[in-house]
């Protein structure tokens, strides 16, 4: 798995390439965590799945993971151009709602930008 990155004064992009699995995951997770560090401003995440091929359970983990640590953080998270494979995984496993639904910016109480 591969990424590519953007920015904006707010927004945060990775394109994901390739597979996300086992051997990719803990790449991914240092990557946002990257991107996100000592960027207060940062309200919204975008991950961009239109050329990533394989996820395996570890990587819909990741995702899971991302969305978590986004939320607690006030980020709004965004899984963008979900391929069909992607999009049968995340729906077999009751996670495709959970992942892909409209979030705003900074609801989540107790983040790192203080609001509540």
């Amino acid at each position: 798995m591969t990424t590519s990155f953007g920015t904006g004064p707010h927004t945060v992009r990775l394109a994901l390439t390739g597979d996300l699995d086992y051997d990719t995951c803990g790449e991914l997770l240092q990557r946002v965590r990257t991107a996100l560090d000592g960027r207060r401003e940062v309200t919204d995440l975008h991950l961009d799945c239109r050329e990533l091929e394989l996820v395996d359970s570890m990587g819909l983990s990741t995702l899971l993971e991302i969305h978590r640590s986004a939320d607690r953080d006030g980020v709004a998270f965004h899984l963008e151009s979900i391929g069909p494979a992607l999009r049968r995984l995340l729906e077999l496993t009751g996670t495709y709602e959970y992942l892909t639904s409209p979030q705003r910016s900074g609801t989540s109480a107790g983040n790192r930008h203080g609001r509540t």
